[in-house]
């Protein structure tokens, strides 16, 4: 099976979720990640049934959303600035200040094998997160784990928390 293969194969898995199975499990998800939070957070605003740790938390903590630069670099600013459609359907600040001292930063996964994540393959959080002294932390359901092959370009988290564990 290609990369691609089962990157498809995952966002399938985690699509395939009802609407109150998704609930519940977002919910032990969040559980499971609140006592990790601390300082500035990064987080981002899910799409293609991502896990949902934005609605949970964006009116409990100062939280930092990514924004797209360019074709390779992301960038985080305050989730309270407004915000705008960006590419891949994203919805991401206007950005004016851009904040580099994270102490946590969530991470949207695909699938994940370990603590390596599988993104949607373009390395922009690969490559903010390798210059990121942020505690990195993936969400993810237990149904998107998939053994794939790691790159040397991959970041490995130093967690992943599921509904039902935490890999570290």
């Amino acid at each position: 099976m290609t990369a691609l293969d089962k990157r498809k194969l995952c966002i399938q898995r985690r699509s395939s979720l009802s609407n109150s199975k998704r609930f519940e499990k977002e919910k032990a998800i969040t559980n499971c990640v609140l006592p990790f939070l601390k300082g500035k957070i990064g987080t981002y605003i899910p799409i293609r049934n991502e896990v949902d740790v934005y609605a949970k938390f964006r009116d409990e903590f100062d939280l930092y959303i990514p924004k797209m630069l360019d074709d390779t670099t992301i960038a985080f600013y305050s989730d309270r600035e407004e915000k705008s459609k960006g590419p891949f359907s994203t919805i991401e600040p206007i950005g004016m200040h851009e904040v580099k001292d994270l102490d946590v930063i969530l991470v949207p996964v695909v699938g994940f094998f370990g603590t390596y994540r599988m993104g949607y393959g373009k390395g922009y959080y690969d490559r903010y997160l390798s210059k990121s002294s942020a505690l990195k932390i993936g969400v993810a359901f237990d149904v998107q784990e998939m053994e794939f092959d790691v790159k040397p370009t991959d970041v490995k988290l130093d967690m992943i928390i599921t509904e039902s564990r935490i890999l570290r």
